[in-house]
């Protein structure tokens, strides 16, 4: 017997818990139609968008199902999520800048144990994951006191041991995730969106030229052992 499994290839991966708002800012960025509503796990399969630039380039943005804590183990949607981030390029985090709760019998966790959690899940689930280029988006800054909590999640970002103590000591992630940059935005007003879609662009440009000279080093070293 044969076992196919179908891991979606995309550019940008959307990581994030339910409700953050992947599926509206996918919907803002590109031509897709994913279904959104205000209710977790709206999204149940993974949806592609295309951004397209305006000298033809085009980058595939992938929509996928909200993690919860124990994805790893396969909880929620699980390993349907997780095999797919193992295809893409590059993974963007969106987090609500206001926190997140799955439901009233979960514990309430801010957009920093947000960030570190999911942090946790990609690493638990393999540690390769976290060697990916990673972006941020804070999203919903339209809500009432979003700068203030955005001020305080950027503290915490840059200090991250300092505030790790209010997560439990099994979801602390071995290695603190490094943003290559970190853009606020609302997937409702527009806010970030353009300087989003650039960010994604320039991140993915760096990397292909970063794994050219590296390709090419490796020939030149190739070369000159073989001359020796």
């Amino acid at each position: 017997m044969i076992h196919l499994d179908l891991k979606l290839i995309a550019d940008v991966g959307l990581v994030g818990f339910p409700n953050a708002g992947k599926s509206s800012l996918l919907t803002k960025i590109s031509h897709a139609t994913p279904e959104i509503a205000d209710y977790a796990f709206t999204t149940i399969k993974p949806e592609l968008g295309i951004v397209k630039y305006a000298d033809y380039k085009q980058i595939t943005v992938a929509d996928l199902p909200g993690l919860i804590e124990g994805a790893h183990m396969n909880k929620g949607r699980g390993h349907k999520f997780l095999k797919h981030v193992e295809r893409t390029k590059q993974l963007l985090f969106v987090v609500d800048v206001a926190g997140f709760q799955l439901s009233s019998l979960s514990p309430f966790r801010t957009a920093f144990e947000t960030i570190m959690l999911l942090a946790k899940e990609l690493e638990l689930y393999k540690e390769e994951l976290r060697t990916k280029p990673a972006l941020l988006a804070v999203n919903k800054m339209d809500l009432p006191s979003a700068k203030e909590k955005l001020n305080e999640l950027m503290e915490q970002l840059q200090r991250p041991k300092d505030y790790m103590h209010s997560l439990p000591v099994e979801m602390i992630p071995e290695v603190t995730i490094k943003f290559k940059e970190i853009i606020p935005i609302s997937a409702h007003s527009g806010e970030g969106i353009e300087e989003l879609i650039e960010c994604l662009r320039k991140v993915l440009d760096d990397e292909a030229e970063k794994k050219i000279e590296n390709y090419q080093r490796e020939q030149l070293n190739a070369l000159r052992q073989s001359e020796i």
